[in-house]
């Protein structure tokens, strides 16, 4: 579990909670200069578990997310007392050749979903928050929250 401005963030395999270690990362000099959170969490995917679905969430949130995708980026964003809160999780969840997986948008977070096809990866979420979020840095947390930008670890 991972404690954020906007409660515990939560990991979960086929509705099971899972134990995780999140990785601290360093501010983005260019792209997130002004977060005060930043994350990286990972999940070891093999192909023998078969299909499963891995969700990243705030479960006792409740309030609605703002999709923000991008190339290769599935991003989901939460306001509240101005806190923006981003989770990132590589791919694009519609029909995709180039992904051996999709995923889906969450109440609360978002989820990867393995097929028959999706062989052994490591799945990522790219989490970020900044407060206060103004107009002037909104963007911060979407770029900080891409785990296609992270640093390999």
């Amino acid at each position: 579990m991972l404690e954020t401005p906007l409660g515990h963030l939560k990991l979960f395999v086929n509705e099971n909670e899972v134990d995780f270690t999140p990785i601290k990362l360093e501010k983005m000099d260019l792209l997130a200069p002004d977060v005060n959170g930043r994350y990286l969490i990972q999940y070891n995917y093999k192909t023998e578990y078969k299909n499963q679905t891995i969700k990243c969430c705030l479960p006792s949130l409740n309030i609605k997310g703002d999709i923000q995708s991008g190339e290769r980026l599935e991003s989901i964003a939460f306001y509240k007392n101005y806190i923006k809160l981003s989770i990132g999780a590589e791919g694009e969840f519609v029909d995709d050749p180039y992904f051996d997986f999709t995923g889906e948008y969450l109440s609360n977070g978002i989820e990867y979903q393995t097929t028959k096809l999706t062989k052994d990866k490591v799945f990522q979420f790219g989490i970020c928050w900044i407060q206060p979020c103004t107009d002037e840095n909104d963007d911060q947390t979407w770029c900080g929250a891409d785990p296609n930008i992270m640093p390999g670890v």
